[in-house]
């Protein structure tokens, strides 16, 4: 008996060398056994007298390996192009990552019982075995990563968007909720004809046509924008109308309380394209604030694999949509951590609060509810074609090296001062960008300049509600604020007091009524720490300077130097005038 292992070709004539495999994709008589369609192993056991018999076993329906699977210029990411007939008939492919191979056969079994393929249950070990002995002449471009690959070609776990030539090679078949129904008409009359005068709206779905012109803008992380506002006003609506543009409503739009590394699979499966998230309030508090910097940063963790060497970094690009009854800021205050701002500028919180609930113009519909009601039966109904017809228009149309001049057009009419007011403004341009893209295009039935005008106009919103200044500054104002707040009669002793009174335990600082005057606290280094926990005392004194908050100091020091009843030395003291820490103080 032999080791050789063979594909024979699909002839009845064909002569057998056992052992061998051998797939049919219609039944065939052999040897006068009428056999199944699908894949064989023939092979050959010793009877009880020592003779060779011939035998035949049916491994699974037919299943062929038509093309070995490669990445474009780095000679790494091989796999296996399969293609296979399921239980309905219908023919499928998978382009399976090749070290698939490498681990239990339960990996790549699962993902073909999980896309239908009939396999004999007694011998499914044999099928990956039988993947692996296949040796097809034909190479094929492997993508693993969605997105742009290429100037000309955008490419989804459910197919191909432009030109050139590549297959999406995942570990799974799974379509990351990519899909469609319904038409494209469909959905511009159910969803696009509502945008005017809606500059919510127009925001979540110039969000999700945004993440395409990431990678032409020579923009390499992502960002978004957060809807806050109360319970039932519409805000969750606008998420899933975003994720219509890709996929189904409810089901693309994922929640908050996805793990951590599930979010940064879901935004792999993103790349160049839309993470919608509702309910913020549902996300862990102890590791949100990471999540935002991973996901608009568009890298991963680094994580070992079984031989403890470094694994391959996932990396996307994504715009973000989330929505929420609470800010970041007092999600990640449940875990005792302070929002950065980073964190703030990455996800821009947005008021979701309009005339209607989350909308200005009802269209017709006798009230916010009901508007928000067809909204989201559309979104369930007509889905998956407006994001795909986008990326088509865009490539038809031969302006994608324009994208960056555009870009810096509609950044003009933003003003807005530079640092992070400029980095929000920026995100604002690209969404107006997409959509003034998308009008222009015929994909949104939108006016020209009505998107660039709603954007200007929640960017300054943004910038109203905010107030001026670092966001470093507010938050540590208001961490000293609400430490006085909270500690002022307790862990503060007045000055004038300081000899009759008892030992005060965990003491933060000492009191000092000024006659006609505001009381000052006195801090002492310890008790300013503690109550601007997370921020270095050099920076907590840039703040404080901002708004004139320290009342007296010593020359050239930020701190006063304060003699106490009874004490031989003075103390060196913040000397803080809480009434300059108040937003309009």
């Amino acid at each position: 008996m032999t080791n050789v292992i063979e594909l024979m070709p699909e002839a009845n004539g064909a002569k057998l060398v056992r052992p061998c495999y051998r797939v049919y994709d219609h039944p065939i008589t052999l040897d006068g056994e009428k056999l199944r369609p699908g894949v064989w192993f023939h092979g050959i056991r010793r009877d009880g007298e020592g003779s060779e018999v011939p035998i035949n076993e049916w491994l699974c329906g037919p299943l062929h390996v038509d093309a070995v699977t490669r990445a474009e210029g780095n000679g790494a990411d091989y796999g296996r192009l399969l293609r296979f007939r399921n239980l309905d008939n219908r023919w499928l492919t998978w382009a399976m990552p090749g070290d698939l191979l490498a681990g239990r056969p339960e990996g790549i079994l699962s993902v073909l019982f999980g896309m239908g393929l009939e396999i004999d249950y007694q011998r499914r070990a044999q099928v990956p075995r039988y993947i692996a002995g296949q040796h097809p002449k034909q190479r094929v471009t492997a993508a693993t990563a969605t997105g742009w690959h290429g100037p000309e070609l955008f490419i989804t776990p459910t197919g191909n968007i432009g030109k050139g030539e590549a297959i999406y090679q995942a570990e799974s078949a799974a379509d990351g909720d990519y899909g469609k129904a319904g038409t494209l008409d469909g959905w511009r009359e159910s969803i696009g004809a509502l945008l005017p005068g809606n500059p919510l709206l127009q925001l979540g779905i110039g969000t999700a046509l945004a993440g395409p012109l990431l990678y032409h803008l020579g923009i390499h992380t992502g960002g978004g924008f957060h809807l806050l506002w109360d319970s039932s006003n519409g805000k969750t609506t606008v998420v899933q109308c975003a994720a219509s543009a890709w996929g189904h409503g409810a089901y693309f739009a994922l929640k908050w309380n996805a793990t951590a590394n599930g979010l940064e699979g879901i935004a792999a499966v993103r790349n160049d394209c839309l993470l919608a998230l509702d309910e913020l309030g549902q996300a862990d508090p102890r590791y949100v604030g990471d999540v935002v910097y991973s996901v608009a940063d568009g890298i991963g963790k680094q994580r070992a694999g079984r031989s403890s060497a470094a694994r391959k970094v996932r990396r996307w690009r994504v715009m973000m949509l989330s929505s929420g009854e609470i800010t970041l800021e007092t999600k990640m205050a449940e875990a005792g951590k302070r929002v950065r701002a980073g964190q703030e500028v990455r996800l821009v919180t947005v008021s979701a609060g309009r005339a209607f609930g989350a909308w200005d113009a009802l269209h017709g519909h006798p009230t916010g509810a009901s508007f928000s009601d067809a909204l989201k039966k559309a979104s369930t109904t007509h889905y998956g074609h407006a994001g795909p017809a986008f990326v088509l228009a865009l490539i038809d149309s031969g302006e994608l090296g324009d994208l960056p001049a555009m870009l810096e057009a509609i950044k003009a009419h933003f003003n807005a001062e530079p640092g992070q007011p400029e980095r929000v403004a920026e995100r604002f341009a690209i969404v107006a960008l997409a959509l003034e893209l998308a009008a222009g295009l015929g994909v949104l039935p939108l006016e020209k300049g009505e998107g660039t005008r709603s954007m200007v106009e929640l960017f300054n919103g943004w910038r109203a509600g905010r107030g001026e200044g670092p966001s470093e500054d507010r938050q540590i104002l208001k961490a000293i604020a609400d430490f006085i707040d909270r500690h002022g009669s307790s862990r503060f002793q007045s000055i004038k007091n300081y000899m009759d009174g008892d030992e005060m335990r965990d003491r933060a600082g000492w009191l000092e009524d000024r006659p006609e005057e505001d009381r000052l606290y006195l801090f002492t280094s310890g008790g300013l720490e503690e109550a601007t926990k997370g921020f270095d005392l050099a920076r907590v004194v840039r703040a404080l300077d901002s708004v004139g908050a320290i009342a007296k100091r010593d020359a050239g020091r930020a701190q006063a130097s304060t003699r106490l009843p009874g004490e031989s030395k003075p103390k060196k003291l913040y000397a803080i005038n809480p009434a300059c820490l108040e937003p309009d103080g």
